[in-house]
């Protein structure tokens, strides 16, 4: 709080104060006290008057401005309330205790929520490890048996695995820095386990896939400092993507890996997957991150959750990577993700700037 709205906080003690002082100045001289006499009570008076305002202001800017910082609601408010000092002041006192109480029933508040969410994920990862062994058994049931419709059933098979994944993969999003494991891994190695992963839903889409863009100039593949196995369920949902929205004809998927901004501070590698599908339409482009955003093309093909791309960006962010797209309508996507090339960097969660 700055002097001037302190003065008009006071201002009925202001007013109160010049309207003493002119009635002493206008009773003082009629009352036979000479002019100097007058003159000095008057100092005296406003002497009096200013010392305890000044010494009021003096003893509460330091807590007002507290509470200003306070108000602007920064990155760590409960951190901060609990960190400011008590005041001497009566009225400073009673509100600074207040302020207390409250930051002990946030914080009480918000551990019983983290203590509520991380028993939620728990429970998430557990369901989903013991769905994986009923579903392991019914394909291994359908690998052995001769029926018409076994195909189809597993088809729809790795449809509920891929959700089982996707619902695992959401529930551990909110603790990826305490999941990953930073290595360094080819670009080459890694796209061809993610393909090879998904090589069923890749062959029955008739889906052609071109992995020469991943091999530079020299023979070799740039490396990707990431955790593989969080990597592997990125690239998969972008490969579900490419396969959902491919076209009738011919349809593709295409990786490339380049090393941008070579020898600088900046220096980074690029891994690009791009598809010749249905594309995204200009006015569904900005969203296509945000949770449970379908777009037209999700609503037309009728089986999008809106969780894939979102999780895509959710756990580039938590890693410190960036991903960015584009896309022309009837032309296909492209998706590139952008990854620090120093392992320290990667470990501090530096986000390069999207491309």
């Amino acid at each position: 709080m700055n002097f001037a709205a302190y003065m008009r906080s006071h201002a009925l003690r202001l007013a109160a104060s010049l309207i003493l002082l002119a009635a002493l100045g206008a009773l003082l001289l009629p009352l036979g006290v000479s002019t100097d006499g007058t003159i000095l009570i008057l100092i005296i008076a406003v002497i009096l008057e200013a010392v305890p305002f000044l010494w009021g202001y003096a003893r509460s800017r330091r807590y007002m401005h507290d509470l200003e910082v306070l108000a602007d609601e920064g990155p760590d408010t409960l951190a901060y309330a609990r960190s400011i000092e008590e005041p001497s002041y009566p009225e400073g006192e009673l509100s600074w205790q207040a302020m207390q109480s409250l930051a002990r029933a946030a914080q009480a508040e918000s551990h019983e929520a983290e203590a509520a969410v991380e028993e939620y994920r728990q429970y998430v990862e557990t369901w989903v490890h013991e769905i994986k062994t009923p579903l392991a058994a019914v394909r291994l049931m359908l690998a052995n048996a001769d029926a018409p419709d076994t195909a189809a059933v597993s088809r729809e098979i790795a449809r509920i695995d891929s959700y089982v994944e996707q619902a695992l993969y959401y529930a551990r999003s909110t603790s990826v820095e305490k999941d990953y494991l930073v290595r360094s891994v080819p670009a080459d190695s890694l796209v061809k386990e993610a393909v090879r992963s998904r090589a069923r839903t890749l062959i029955e889409a008739h889906m052609a896939v071109d992995m020469s863009g991943l091999i530079v100039q020299d023979g070799t593949s740039p490396v990707l400092i990431c955790d593989p196995k969080w990597m592997d369920f990125i690239l998969g949902q972008l490969i579900d993507n490419a396969v959902k929205y491919r076209q009738a004809k011919n349809p593709q998927i295409s990786f490339s890996a380049r090393i941008e901004e070579a020898g600088t501070a900046n220096e980074h590698a690029v891994l690009k997957v791009a598809d010749n599908g249905c594309g995204i339409s200009e006015a569904d482009l900005p969203r296509i991150f945000e949770r449970g955003f379908t777009g037209e093309n999700g609503r037309s093909h009728g089986k999008a959750t809106g969780m894939g791309l979102y999780l895509v960006r959710t756990l580039c962010q938590k890693m410190g990577l960036s991903v960015s797209v584009r896309s022309r309508e009837g032309k296909g996507t492209a998706f590139e993700i952008a990854f620090p090339q120093e392992r320290s960097r990667f470990e501090e969660g530096t986000k390069l700037t999207e491309l």
